[in-house]
């Protein structure tokens, strides 16, 4: 098929094939070209989607300033799209935002068309960094008194549970998972996690347990491992509201019932049981160890909190 950017057959092959084709082009081509070396690089589908969102955002804001090639944005120009986007945006989308347009100028410093990014001057939007509440263990096992083990529904959303406590996963990484990824004899669950980048998670032996009744009650050969009542595929959605559903009939109020809480769940706990940073940040499939160490200064904090009237200058006042 005749790629309509390069007018020849198929994607560019390389970063030199992509340079080609945008050496001519305006801001719109040199994002087409973009995300097209971001496919070439293994991206996922909802990752290109949002670097086309947000940066389109950012080329349409540029063309209607009169802008329309690169090296004619300047740092005052990106400057003015965030105080624009301060208007209708909360903090961590303005910096979705800036990493997203960062991402795309890196880029054409890379592919050379930019000698410098206008944004080297520009420093990141703060965000706020809320505390990380996870599950108590009272929690856990309210949500897993309300899965039924008499009927098929309940022993699925036990298993789902127990895997998502034992392993914090992702939502999506759950519901891609298939029963050939399933290895009972080595206790290990092998996970597609983002940028199709896979890892192997552990399951102790009351997870294998509640596992391995669910797919016994099944009599279908999907090769996905969750399925609805009616033995078909569960959908995303489907998946998701297995958990919507839980959260209503628990009735949480000083914590958010939400599969994401089971992965900070998990990171926590395995901090506290002695994990070491590297460790948990392995098993979450974590790029880097800033999310991790906000598992460990949540952790830390709450331990103060506890161990606060030992040190607590009012406390050693002796007040009557």
């Amino acid at each position: 098929m005749l790629n309509r950017l390069t007018g020849e057959n198929g994607p560019p092959k390389s970063g030199a094939a992509i340079q080609r084709i945008t050496r001519s082009r305006d801001l719109p081509g040199y994002l087409q070209a973009f995300l097209i070396a971001s496919k070439v690089n293994g991206l996922s589908p909802k990752t290109l989607k949002g670097y086309e969102y947000l940066i389109g955002k950012f080329v349409s804001f540029c063309l209607e300033l009169g802008l329309n090639n690169p090296a004619d944005v300047t740092v005052d120009d990106v400057r003015l799209f965030i105080l624009k986007l301060q208007e209708t945006n909360n903090p961590q989308s303005l910096h979705d935002y800036y990493r997203t347009v960062k991402r795309f100028f890196n880029w054409l410093v890379e592919e050379g068309v930019l000698q410098t990014s206008p944004m080297v001057k520009i420093h990141p939007p703060k965000v706020e960094q809320k505390v990380i509440v996870p599950f108590k263990p009272e929690h856990l096992k309210t949500i897993l008194n309300l899965c039924d083990p008499t009927t098929f529904c309940g022993l699925r959303n036990r298993a789902m549970v127990l895997i998502f406590v034992d392993t914090g996963v992702r939502l999506k990484e759950m519901w891609s998972m298939r029963v050939e990824d399933i290895d009972f004899d080595r206790g290990v669950i092998k996970v597609h996690g983002k940028g199709a980048k896979e890892r192997v998670v552990g399951i102790v032996q009351n997870t294998q347990k509640a596992l391995l009744r669910y797919l016994l009650s099944r009599d279908d050969t999907h090769p996905c491992v969750w399925v609805t009542e009616e033995r078909k595929p569960l959908a995303y959605e489907g998946l998701a509201q297995v958990f919507k559903t839980l959260k209503e009939r628990a009735r949480f109020n000083n914590v958010r019932c939400s599969p994401h809480t089971f992965r900070h769940t998990f990171a926590t706990m395995a901090l506290e049981n002695g994990a070491g940073e590297f460790e948990v940040q392995a098993l979450l499939g974590h790029n880097k160890l800033d999310m991790t160490r906000r598992y460990v200064a949540s952790l830390n904090s709450a331990k103060a909190v506890l161990r606060h009237k030992r040190f607590s200058p009012v406390e050693h006042l002796k007040l009557d």
